[in-house]
């Protein structure tokens, strides 16, 4: 019998774990904007943006980093090495918690002395959404673990049981006429049950592991050195990509920004998806790199198969959404997020184009190289989306500004990566490579259906004759 593939497995398992909840949310979203009203909807979507910021922000990196160590030393066979980065790793998670928890009680003393920093509902949710954010950094923990044993399968199916246990408690206490507050409740109490039972399914696969607070310095300097990259580009994305949702909030308000968080919200787990086809190659790469001759073939398949895919699922979702979202939300609702949509369905077919580089650079430690390539291009996109906004104050605007500095600022980004790798035309690697996406965001655009099927064929043979070239692409590494 042929072993399945490893990669198509990872994949398999990463995808399922990156829509399946988001598309049981989405499917319930009209149902908790109409109990819930616009603006406390609005609330809680940015509440959740709150959680998200401080979880990747907090955790110095941490993630990415244990992931890539614990591939690195199962690949060394070297379980000094592994506990090493787990201890380390877990002394780390505990000073964060308890820095985090003594914020949330900083917050809650607060709010008990009567200081509104906002409303008086709203700090105490705020102090239980901070003390939900200390227990989802043991969830990224075990998360991360598991990702550096390449068991994808595992770590997802704990993160689809936990997401939809949360979401069928929220669907609960809004059909008993509850609010924002009782939902981070039960957040915050089931996720700590949940984390306590990852932690069990975490430990079995490494059951001759003991946590010792005496740590190795050499793999604490590594995990550190790697994390401080990490985080560096962590903080970058945030700030790039969730800060015009809070100037949304300020300057257009909590119901405006709660249709546009929507919007954004769903091109954001679908650029989740497209990552999770191939995040597989990160500890892979970091496994392999010290064997493998000629791993740049890995980056060049990878790119190919990822932007192809990518593309073709934001031209198919291009091509459907309209009725399925006018059915969804209904057309009142609907006709409130879909220029956002639109425009970012353009915006995700630049953003496509850098999921790999992300992914293999890491890999491969070339910490500093990708962390200046993330800095460039995504402060062009701050600057691009305030640039925009301040010439005109809409919330289209915003996407618009990012759309026109990742236009300029990726080719650049693409002839950098050629001239310290891949050594190839200087013109195929700038030009060429975004021609795809920029017929796409032309027929997004313009919406023409006889544009749409020219432009479609024109980029399709531009990806056929430059992504899949023989040169470029290896079928095989797809299927190890």
């Amino acid at each position: 019998m042929t072993k399945p593939s490893g990669n198509i497995k990872n994949s398999t398992w990463n995808l399922a774990n990156i829509l399946l909840y988001p598309i049981a949310f989405l499917a319930l979203t009209p149902f908790f904007i109409n109990k819930l009203g616009e603006d406390d909807f609005g609330i809680w979507m940015l509440i959740n943006s709150y959680v998200y910021i401080a979880v990747h922000i907090v955790s110095f990196g941490f993630g990415n980093s244990i992931t890539a160590h614990v591939a690195e030393a199962l690949g060394k066979q070297s379980d000094y090495k592994l506990f090493g980065y787990i201890n380390s790793s877990t002394k780390l998670v505990s000073w964060i918690t308890i820095g985090t928890i003594g914020v949330a009680l900083a917050g809650s003393a607060i709010v008990v002395l009567g200081v509104n920093i906002f409303s008086t509902n709203l700090d105490k949710i705020l102090v239980i959404a901070t003390l939900l954010i200390s227990i989802k950094f043991w969830e990224l923990l075990y998360q991360s673990i598991l990702k550096g044993f390449e068991r994808y399968d595992i770590a997802s199916v704990y993160s689809i049981t936990s997401k939809l246990i949360v979401l069928g408690a929220q669907v609960a206490i809004v059909i008993y006429g509850m609010g924002l507050w009782e939902i981070f409740i039960s957040n915050l109490l089931l996720n700590i049950v949940m984390a306590v039972i990852q932690a069990v399914i975490t430990y079995k696969l490494i059951p001759k592991y003991k946590f010792s607070f005496k740590t190795g310095i050499e793999e604490r300097k590594e995990l550190f050195h790697f994390g401080f990259w990490t985080w560096l580009q962590t903080i970058i994305s945030v700030v790039a990509y969730q800060i015009d949702r809070f100037v949304i909030a300020i300057f257009l308000g909590p119901a405006i920004a709660g249709y546009y968080i929507l919007a954004s919200t769903i091109i954001n787990h679908m650029h989740m998806a497209f990552g999770a086809v191939v995040s597989w190659l990160f500890p892979k790469i970091a496994r392999k790199k010290e064997s493998v001759k000629n791993i740049v073939i890995y980056f060049q398949t990878l790119r190919g198969f990822s932007i192809g895919v990518s593309l073709f699922a934001i031209l198919i979702t291009y091509l459907v959404y309209e009725p399925i979202f006018t059915l969804w939300l209904g057309a009142e609702k609907f006709s409130k997020m879909n220029e956002y949509f639109k425009l970012f369905l353009v915006l995700e077919s630049y953003m496509a184009l850098t999921i790999v580089p992300l992914f293999y650079l890491n890999g491969v430690k070339m910490l500093k190289f990708i962390t200046s390539l993330e800095f460039m291009y995504k402060t062009g996109v701050i600057i691009g989306l305030f640039v925009a906004f301040a010439i005109y104050p809409k919330a289209e605007s915003l996407i618009i500004g990012q759309i026109a500095a990742l236009i300029i600022l990726i080719p650049i980004e693409y002839y950098l990566i050629n001239k310290k790798m891949i050594h190839d035309s200087w013109f195929s690697e700038t030009i060429i490579t975004m021609v795809p996406s920029f017929l796409l965001s032309l027929i997004i655009i313009f919406e023409n259906a006889y544009l749409t099927i020219g432009l479609s064929i024109l980029s399709l043979l531009f990806y056929y004759s430059y992504y899949l070239n023989k040169k470029r692409f290896d079928t095989k590494l797809l299927l190890e």
